[in-house]
């Protein structure tokens, strides 16, 4: 195992939780966060991984010493969760975990936003991931907007793939008010068939990549159940995370 990647902006492993019951369904799972982001979304929750001014004030972990924590929990845990920042920024470090986590024996889940679909697909067709979690922030049109500019087009390319060779997609938004309405929902709806589950989860304003989205107030649950319900009615298997 390499001891660490060339972090570029900051760039590497910069976080690690041991276990999680909550991350990869229907096991218990380590986490693992990569550094660095293709997407500026102002509502992010996780701007010290995403901003290179905040990722220079950490420290970037060896992928030695991650795998080894990850191998002293396996009597706790069945999988490995992949996440960040943006997990396929880094593709060389992202093969390099995937595989190391199937070496043990483990299931794995990658979260994405979908912005690098030649890295998924390529994750996929080397058979080094289980479950792919990945964000739809908003309908096409709104999505730069929702993601600091960013167009729909790679997105919706990394959508083809995971219908047609994920064996487990879980689709997700987050429900930003002034970014994704009712309006939106019905959009998302009929791009989203073919999904394994629908996640909906609220906004939360503690902390904001963008400072005027802290403190904003979040959709009343009667509205979630709203959008909620547009996507049920379309078939999709919606999992509230309220």
């Amino acid at each position: 195992m390499t001891g660490s990647y060339p972090s570029g902006d900051g760039w590497g492993i910069r976080g690690f939780q041991g276990v999680s019951l909550l991350d990869f369904p229907g096991r218990v799972a380590s986490l693992i966060f990569l550094g660095g982001c293709t997407c500026r979304c102002p509502f992010c929750h996780n701007p010290s991984l995403v901003l290179p001014r905040l990722l220079s004030l950490g420290d970037e972990l060896p992928i030695s010493q991650v795998m080894s924590d990850v191998a002293r929990r396996m009597k706790l845990i069945t999988g490995v969760v992949i996440s960040g920042g943006e997990p396929t920024l880094q593709e060389d470090l992202l093969l390099e975990l995937l595989k190391e986590a199937k070496a043990l024996g483990l299931a794995t889940k990658l979260d994405t936003n979908g912005f690098r679909p030649r890295v998924l697909e390529k994750v996929l067709d080397e058979g080094l991931v289980d479950v792919v979690a990945m964000d739809i922030k908003t309908s096409p049109l709104r999505y730069p907007v929702a993601t600091g500019g960013r167009d729909f087009g790679p997105v919706a390319e990394s959508l083809e793939i995971l219908k047609n060779k994920a064996s487990h997609c879980i689709l997700r938004t987050t429900l930003v008010p002034g970014v994704v309405d009712l309006e939106d929902m019905e959009e998302i709806a009929s791009l989203a068939q073919g999904a394994s589950e629908y996640h909906l989860q609220p906004f939360s304003s503690r902390v904001t990549l963008d400072p005027q989205y802290e403190g904003m107030s979040a959709y009343p649950p009667h509205v979630m159940e709203e959008m909620a319900r547009v996507l049920e009615k379309e078939g999709l298997a919606v999992v509230r995370l309220w």
